[in-house]
């Protein structure tokens, strides 16, 4: 008796060198390798920026700029100078004009030069880590032509749980207090105070100084709930009990009003910091900012995908069997060919083609803005 074999038997029949796992598994490990490099040079270089940062904002000190206010008292005032110079020197150990301009302006220009470079070495590995990701999620996708399969959870929570380090260890916001003192020739004006402050620092800070309500909470809603969703996540993609995975689907749906309460806490928290009661207070958000937001995003967005799919909604077969078609695989590809291509011609203008500009310290510290500390310097 003759019995004509199904499509899915002939499938099965033929030989397979590579299977779909094994290519899935290659995929992830190559992609492993190139995001732990690219985030750890990321959070170095970023934080090498924003120490130079730092120093340079140390540099606009009280002792600095007063050096030069009192030399100016001395041109328009050369008697009374000869007589009030020296004790207010020696009173407010304030250093020579030569070693202020020094500081003022040679240092801080060096360090401009500095902030630049790691600026743009930054700036091209997150080039390189965001057209990796998306390669990455992208050529999942097209392999597994369906967005709701163990294999595309699985790149997603790779990506946000790689976009969550960098933005939890990376830097997220410089904050500085810079007063102006009118004065008979001209005003004084210095740094009184400045922060540097990422996520992990500002939590490890409220810990340690005895804030604990807050600190917890943060630590909550910014740590742990996103490693808890992602390790749910990586757990469903795994699992072959639809009962369990069911269950774990409805706790990461209950739990999703509070998918962007990470970003609420912690934007709240640096906002704090940011907004004193002083008008001469100034912040700019730094790159560390930037990725927590969009690990929250995409966070957001895995989950909403995976609590509908049939992974977790009981229809696995329904939904493996709606495949996309060529044309949406082809849009992918175009829309991430264009984004490299973009990326690539921003990321060179902004910063590899700014880096031959001149760049000079700036007159005073409250004229220090996002083009002077975070990106190149315009002309």
């Amino acid at each position: 008796m003759h019995l004509e074999r199904t499509p899915i038997q002939e499938r099965e029949s033929k030989p397979q060198f590579i299977s779909r796992k094994s290519v899935m598994i290659l995929l992830a490990l190559v992609y492993g390798l190139g995001a732990i490099l690219s985030a750890s040079t990321i959070i170095a270089h970023s934080k090498a920026s924003t120490q130079a940062i730092e120093q340079i904002l140390v540099h606009y000190n009280m002792q600095n700029e007063g050096a030069r206010a009192l030399e100016r008292f001395d041109k328009d005032n050369p008697f009374l100078g000869l007589f009030i110079s020296s004790p207010i020197r020696h009173n407010f150990e304030l250093p020579s004009t030569q070693q202020a301009n020094k500081a003022l302006f040679s240092d801080i220009t060096h360090l401009l030069k500095t902030i630049r470079l790691e600026s743009s070495t930054t700036a091209w590995w997150s080039w390189f880590l965001l057209n990796l990701s998306l390669f990455y999620a992208i050529l999942v996708i097209a392999l597994e032509r369906n967005f709701f399969t163990r294999s595309v959870f699985f790149s997603l929570t790779c990506i946000s749980l790689v976009f969550f380090v960098i933005g939890v260890l990376a830097p997220a916001m410089v904050i500085w207090t810079s007063p102006s003192i009118s004065m008979p020739t001209g005003k004084l004006e210095f740094v009184l105070q400045h922060e540097v402050r990422g996520i992990a620092a500002i939590i490890h800070e409220l810990l340690t100084t005895g804030h604990w309500i807050v600190g917890g909470f943060l630590l909550l809603f910014s740590i742990i709930t996103p490693l808890t969703k992602a390790s749910l996540t990586f757990f469903v993609t795994a699992c072959q009990s639809k009962s369990l995975n069911y269950r774990i689907g409805q706790f990461l749906h209950t739990i999703g009003k509070w998918s962007m309460a990470d970003v609420f806490v912690a934007g709240v928290l640096l906002a704090l910091y940011a907004l004193k009661a002083h008008e001469a207070t100034k912040s700019i958000p730094c790159l560390g900012l930037y990725y927590f937001i969009g690990y929250c995003l995409l966070s957001m967005t895995t989950i909403e995908l995976l609590v509908h799919s049939g992974l977790v909604a009981g229809n696995d077969l329904v939904k493996a069997e709606k495949k996309l078609g060529r044309w949406v695989i082809n849009g992918l590809l175009t829309g991430f060919l264009c984004f490299v291509l973009v990326s690539s011609l921003y990321t060179y203008q902004q910063y590899t083609m700014n880096m031959k500009q001149e760049v000079s310290a700036s007159e005073s510290p409250q004229k220090l803005n996002n083009a002077d500390l975070v990106l190149p310097a315009h002309q």
